[in-house]
């Protein structure tokens, strides 16, 4: 069947084709070297004579620029199309993590000052953040261009599901191979990237609709009113999440009262995996269920993270912990896909890329508020206190989540 949104044909029956498997390995590859870092870098900070607070810069900085790159690959890729900008991000992916690592083992092997170190550390973050955020807005808006209007939630539910899978196989992977050396894992994510992007290089098609659209690159205000909502829900969202998934290991230790390091170390991963398994899961089930659309998702995501940060509030135990974030992986991955699905579906074909990188940015912006908040409320008013906080705002949310309307483009 033809989809007159996208211009691209697409069989309901053959949702999974080999294109989307292939981009799937591209999205998973990415989403591991995301994660694997969180594995590599907190346990050489003190080592190489940085501290927590340069460490939280470096990522905030990097995220400001991940946030604004991405909306200028996002508008490029509607004019120079999808698959050269993946390959330019798995290339930016695999040089800035390169960059990362030989840092990294100057810092460790050599005896540079802790300021220089440091300008080095965010010039290669700087580097990453500038190419690598090309991956995100063009594979969306690829999923975009091979997919009709009813599988739109479903494209974004597999961009959602595969970045879920990689977060999960990066820590595993790093904790398997840190036998080698802390920054080994570094180099295995570098080896994985160059080789999907030769993969895609080879394989990957570019979406017919590519050809046939104008050589002019597509703008789409933060302030349009037809994606304005879901740019702002993608916005709270985040730093809703980040505010509580920034002090888990502090309230893990103040709160709950898990004792030593690794054990904290191993409840706040325990956590994180139950949240990773839900929202992988949910993306499948979204996948597979071709009448759930943008709307109802918004109707079940919300309401479920305001639900699963007042078991945070109130938990006493691991189990009320594991509990909280299964419901925040059920609102990831509900919320994700109908906000992208949503957003994509209410613009025309030829801003796909646009769309793409604003929703790309909106959460990378929550990511970088969300943490200084959280931590903020914490040592203020407590370890429950941004917990609550998400509560209160997540109902409200809720509440507007309710009358948000999904505006279908149509073509003439």
């Amino acid at each position: 069947m033809s989809d007159s949104a996208t211009g691209a044909i697409a069989d309901p029956d053959k949702f999974f084709s080999a294109d989307k498997a292939l981009l799937l390995v591209c999205l998973v590859t990415y989403g591991m070297g995301q994660s694997v870092l969180f594995v590599v870098f907190p346990p050489l900070v003190e080592t190489i004579g940085l501290t927590k607070t340069q460490f939280g810069l470096i990522f905030s900085i990097s995220n400001i620029v991940l946030a604004i790159a991405a909306v200028y690959w996002g508008r490029l890729s509607d004019k120079v199309g999808r698959k050269p900008l993946l390959l330019v991000g798995l290339f930016g992916y695999a040089f800035g993590t390169g960059l990362l690592a030989l840092t990294l083992e100057w810092g460790v092997r050599g005896t540079p000052a802790p300021l220089l170190l440091f300008g080095a550390i965010v010039l290669a973050r700087l580097v990453y953040a500038s190419l690598a955020s090309a991956i995100n807005p063009s594979a969306s808006a690829y999923l975009a261009d091979t997919t009709t209007r009813e599988q739109r939630a479903q494209g974004m539910a597999l961009l959602g599901m595969s970045s879920g899978i990689g977060t999960m196989l990066g820590p595993a992977m790093g904790g398997a191979l840190a036998f080698i050396s802390v920054i080994f894992p570094l180099y295995v994510v570098i080896g994985l990237s160059l080789m999907a992007m030769m993969l895609l290089a080879l394989k990957l098609k570019e979406p017919e609709k590519i050809a046939s659209q104008t050589s002019q690159t597509t703008k789409i205000s933060w302030f349009d009113p037809r994606v304005r909502p879901f740019l702002l829900l993608f916005f709270f969202f985040w730093m809703g999440f980040m505010m509580n998934q920034i002090i888990v290991a502090f309230y893990l230790e103040q709160h709950i009262g898990i004792e030593g390091d690794a054990n904290v170390a191993r409840a706040a991963a325990s956590a994180l995996v139950a949240m990773a398994i839900w929202a992988t899961a949910m993306q499948f089930f979204i996948i597979k269920r071709k009448s759930l659309g943008p709307q109802q998702m918004l109707r079940i995501g919300f309401p479920a993270f305001a639900i699963g940060a007042i078991t945070l509030y109130f938990a006493t135990s691991m189990i009320g912990i594991w509990l909280a974030f299964s419901l925040f992986g059920v609102s990831m991955a509900m919320a994700n896909a109908g906000i992208s699905g949503g957003a994509s579906i209410s613009v025309e074909p030829h801003e796909q890329g646009a769309i793409g990188g604003l929703l790309s940015a909106a959460p990378i912006f929550g990511m970088v508020i969300g943490p200084l908040i959280g931590t903020a409320l914490f040592d203020f008013y407590g370890p429950q206190s941004p917990a609550l906080v998400a509560g209160i705002t997540f109902t409200l949310l809720s509440i507007y989540a309710f009358t948000v309307k999904v505006s279908v483009h149509k073509t003439g």
